[in-house]
């Protein structure tokens, strides 16, 4: 765990609610795809920046506004600004966000915060808790969760791009309690009720079986615990679900698109208790869109533009729907 800042294990805590061995494994495999070349300028950029201990004085930290910010222009020689600009850029796109780093503005595609701010009334107390987040991206929900002061915060996700924005934030932060795995939702099976809550968020949609992955999450929750399911999803009546026949707002992997009934029966089927609505939220071009942070393609491009109310591709438009469910026996 001594990739860029020495830190203990978080997965330690979690034992023995852990396969450590098969952790060990997997972490194996992982590592082997750092070495594919594409990656390398990544973590030159991470590996060149300064850490906490070399700066001037302690670090102005504010985990808890919608920007994750830390820092002052003037906590950094000019030397380390340009190679913080450096690692900006090689880590861009940018998909979440926001971040304020060292006064340095990045507007992410996403407003993540505004994601936040739905869910964090059904998270409630974060204090000493155990927190999974499966499908965690750069770890932006992991930082807003750290404020909080939760026990251990284990992000999961296969992204070698997110893994090293997480990592770069905690060259700085070096929050202990924080740790990024680049595991799949294929390998919950390794964490067998070590979690108080789990966040599953932007996941279901782009698998074949979200049934499968909802009841392999379940699994990771301790008895009384709960998880938050948020995914995309389509404004409707009933238990329906869409499946595009080759593009959903120009993604190629996305398979199931449900109605909110639809979700809260998927989760209710996977085994989870007192079920709950508790967003449902057409997205906005205010909340998705291209930025100088992510000049690619964003929401104004996927969708029909005659027709707000339709992707390009003639689907209903795109909503987000947060949902609560609770594991209340073994």
């Amino acid at each position: 765990m001594a990739r860029f800042w020495q830190r203990p294990d978080l997965i330690q805590q979690l034992l023995p609610n852990v396969d450590l061995a098969e952790v060990e494994q997997l972490r194996e495999q992982a590592d082997k795809k750092l070495q594919i070349e594409k990656f390398q300028a990544m973590e030159k950029a991470v590996a060149d920046l300064p850490q906490a201990s070399d700066l001037k004085k302690p670090l102005n930290i504010d985990l808890s506004g919608p920007s994750i910010k830390f820092g002052n222009a003037n906590d950094l020689t000019q030397k380390q600004q340009d190679l913080l600009s450096t690692a900006i850029d090689a880590l861009s796109p940018w998909r979440k966000g926001p971040f304020c780093v060292f006064d340095r503005e990045i507007d992410a595609e996403w407003k993540s915060n505004l994601k936040w701010d739905r869910i964090a009334p059904a998270l409630g107390e974060l204090r000493g808790r155990q927190i999974l987040d499966l499908g965690c991206g750069n770890g932006y929900y992991m930082f807003r969760a750290a404020a909080d002061k939760p026990k251990a915060v284990l992000g999961l996700d296969p992204s070698i791009q997110f893994y090293y924005v997480f990592e770069m934030m905690q060259r700085f932060l070096q929050l202990p309690n924080l740790q990024y795995e680049r595991f799949g939702l294929e390998h919950l099976y390794v964490f067998d009720q070590a979690f108080d809550i789990a966040m599953c968020m932007g996941v279901l949609y782009h698998h074949r079986s979200p049934i499968e992955i909802l009841r392999n999450l379940r699994q990771t929750i301790r008895v009384g615990g709960f998880a938050i399911i948020e995914s995309q999803s389509i404004d409707g009546k009933g238990s329906t679900a869409l499946f595009p026949e080759a593009r959903y707002a120009k993604a190629r992997n996305v398979f199931f698109v449900p109605t909110k009934d639809c979700l809260v029966n998927w989760v209710k089927r996977s085994g989870f208790k007192n079920v709950e609505v508790v967003s449902h939220t057409k997205v906005t071009i205010d909340e998705q869109r291209s930025t100088k942070d992510m000049t690619w393609e964003s929401l104004p491009d996927f969708l029909d533009p005659n027709d707000s109310n339709l992707t390009i591709e003639g689907y209903p438009a795109p909503f987000r729907t947060v949902v609560r469910g609770q594991r209340m026996y073994l």
